[in-house]
């Protein structure tokens, strides 16, 4: 292993471990289905964050992972009906937020939030459903705000409001979090 991939992989590798450690007093008393699930969710969301970081950018493929383990689980938990609900959930954030960054886009002329994270917040609400979004979302600002912040003091720059963030860095870990601890 060598190479910035590598470091990926093992960037990954480590954060899915630490994620895994974080959820692990959740996990006795579930059924093993569950707890695959929970430990695929983390890989994922680990690969998602360190992708993004790496080159602020969300493959869909591991989008489309997320919200098909995300599905089983709403399904396995609630058959058909929570299924249906927790899709629900996904379209009405998922159409939300790109409104939302669609008409941002139009009046600032400059991109927010990009569309790689209105996918995976669609994909997180099929998880966590709306209200758990918005502590997955809340989460992710206050953990966002203090790695840029701490980043522009490094660099010695300021933080301005076009400063660039990799949002799913922060999104996904909080995705598994509020997963795992929340009554979502």
């Amino acid at each position: 292993m060598s190479g910035a991939a590598g470091r990926r992989r093992f960037a990954t590798a480590l954060l899915a471990g630490a994620l895994l450690l974080a959820i692990s007093p959740t996990l006795p008393g579930q059924p093993g289905w569950l707890m695959a699930a929970s430990m695929l969710l983390c890989v994922l969301a680990a690969a998602v964050a360190i992708e993004d970081l790496a080159r602020m950018l969300i493959p869909d493929g591991y989008t489309a992972a997320i919200a098909l383990v995300a599905s089983s689980i709403a399904y396995g938990l609630g058959g058909w009906t929570l299924l249906g609900l927790a899709l629900f959930d996904a379209l009405l954030v998922g159409g939300c937020l790109l409104a939302v960054t669609l008409v941002y886009e139009r009046l600032r002329g400059r991109s927010g939030l990009g569309l790689g994270d209105v996918k995976l917040l669609a994909a997180s609400a099929i998880l966590l459903g709306i209200w758990g979004v918005g502590v997955q979302v809340l989460l992710a600002c206050v953990a966002g705000l203090a790695f840029a912040s701490i980043r522009a003091v490094r660099r010695g720059r300021p933080l301005r409001a076009i400063t660039r963030i990799p949002f799913a860095t922060f999104l996904a870990p909080a995705m598994v979090l509020v997963w795992a601890w929340g009554p979502y």
